[in-house]
């Protein structure tokens, strides 16, 4: 059978495009390019995040930059942990318990403030940016994430229910609402019929978007990516891989998959190279970024990838090759590293520490590291903090 689509499909007259609801990405993860550190980045910062006994974490479930911080959930850890931008540790916040956890947090950057979601305190937990506890908020049931606009208006993602005996009657995904527990309106409707817990998904359902004023919002086993500011969505990303990368047309709609999503996508072997999930994007001037998840965990997988939408050209960051301007070391390569945020034209990604030290170990050259870098190999060790890479693309790939 010919493979579908060969060639990734450049977006013809882009302002009429823009004007519509609906962009749709015809995009071809083997036909990516790649390029040297030198070629795409236009400039690399490697951040050591300190590690002492307080300040030692699990992983990055979740990355918000500020001006000042660096601010960081871990869930197993059942804390956030508060750095300056230079890495150095400020304090951690802790659940207080072993079956607490903080699920998702939220950034009120008008008002300075943390919004926690939880599972052990109803309704919405309060902090400033000091780490201090403020005050507990009231929210609708069932809220799995939020983001909050400068205006105040915050949008919800709702959890969907496990339901034994589902019915046909319309759900919907996401509210608005006019401060934290008054609805306003809601959006992304579905059959109640085809409800169940297989799209709740841990960590970010939310983003910032890349632009000031909106967000972006994506579910598991679609292809859409949505675009949102404080009144409705104002595009949608909608992508269309080649049949080796997708799953049915109706799998995220069809009822007669009900329960049964998780098993087919993660352990159906059709489904090995099939993309179960598009995981965050961001608009970063001509582009649009974002990791598209499956099972191929190998370092060469495509996952990380950046769409010119100028020119239709596709940036699979796995394919990129670490050279000198990098340290040699890898940037957003396979499922490892993911794109963690975005803020004032930077992009946030992080590297554990036991793959930095594995790669260095690997290296047979000198390499001339930067002084932060050079003093985490000297004192540090494969169970350190990991490191956050600060970095910007150039333009015109």
């Amino acid at each position: 059978m010919k493979k579908y689509l060969l060639t990734v499909i450049p977006i013809l007259f882009r302002y009429s495009l823009l004007a519509q609801q609906t962009i749709t990405l015809h995009v071809d993860p083997d036909n990516s390019r790649g390029g040297t550190s030198t070629e795409i980045f236009d400039s690399i910062i490697f951040i050591p995040l300190e590690t002492t006994k307080e300040s030692l974490f699990g992983s990055i479930d979740q990355l918000e930059v500020t001006d000042s911080l660096l601010i960081i959930l871990d869930i197993s850890g059942r804390s956030m942990l508060f750095f300056n931008r230079n890495g150095t540790f400020r304090y951690k916040v802790t659940t207080g318990g072993i079956d607490k956890y903080f699920y998702y947090f939220a950034v009120d950057r008008l008002a300075k403030e943390i919004i926690v979601t939880n599972n052990y305190a109803k309704g919405l937990l309060i902090y400033d940016w000091n780490g201090k506890f403020l005050r507990k908020e009231p929210c609708p049931e069932e809220i799995l994430s939020l983001y909050i606009f400068s205006g105040g208006n915050i949008l919800y993602n709702r959890r969907r229910k496990a339901r034994l005996e589902p019915s046909d009657h319309t759900l919907y995904d996401l509210a608005y609402s006019k401060g934290y527990d008054s609805i306003t309106k809601n959006l992304n409707p579905y059959n109640a019929r085809n409800e169940d817990g297989e799209f709740n998904i841990g960590g970010n359902t939310f983003n910032f978007s890349g632009e000031a004023g909106s967000c972006m919002f994506s579910l598991p086993y679609d292809y859409t990516i949505y675009q949102l500011n404080d009144t409705g969505i104002v595009i949608k990303y909608r992508f269309i891989f080649p049949l080796l990368y997708s799953l049915p047309v109706n799998f995220s709609t069809d009822a007669a998959y009900r329960t049964i999503r998780a098993q087919n996508a993660y352990l159906n072997p059709g489904y090995k190279s099939t993309f179960t999930a598009l995981e965050r994007g961001y608009k970063y001037g001509e582009y649009l970024l974002f990791s598209a998840f499956s099972r191929r965990t190998s370092e060469s997988a495509d996952y990380n990838f950046a769409y010119s939408l100028h020119s239709g050209t596709l940036i699979s960051f796995s394919r990129v090759t670490a050279d000198s301007s990098s340290y040699f070391l890898p940037i957003l390569s396979g499922q490892i590293q993911k794109i963690e945020a975005i803020y004032k034209g930077n992009i946030f990604s992080s590297i554990p520490g036991f793959r930095l030290f594995s790669v260095k170990s690997s290296l047979d050259k000198k390499v001339a590291y930067p002084k932060a870098l050079e003093q985490y190999f000297k004192s540090g060790n494969r169970s350190d903090n990991s490191v956050i890479i600060q970095f910007k693309l150039k333009p015109g790939l």
